[in-house]
């Protein structure tokens, strides 16, 4: 498990953070994923980690964009309230 566990979940009210699901519902602990990849010049910080249940880490995978269907352009992946200071849902 990563070290880093403890901290992220509790700090993620052990919810997946990409689509919210409740940790305790699942056969399994959550992930703790980067949410920009070592790959893309992410970092080990807290604020780099995100909780995720199996399917959305596996979804995102090392994407750091997506398409937004409404507006048919690229927008950043996990833009979040402890990212961003402002509650975008």
């Amino acid at each position: 498990m990563n070290p880093r566990y403890a901290a992220v979940s509790h700090r993620a009210i052990h919810r997946c953070e990409y689509c919210h699901a409740p940790e305790g519902i699942f056969n399994l602990p959550f992930e703790v994923e980067h949410v920009i990849p070592l790959s893309r010049d992410g970092t080990d910080g807290e604020t780099n980690l995100a909780l995720a249940c199996r399917s959305c880490n596996l979804h995102k995978s090392d994407q750091v964009t997506g398409i937004d269907q409404m507006k048919q352009q690229a927008v950043r992946l996990f833009i979040h309230v402890r990212m961003t200071g402002k509650n975008i849902s």
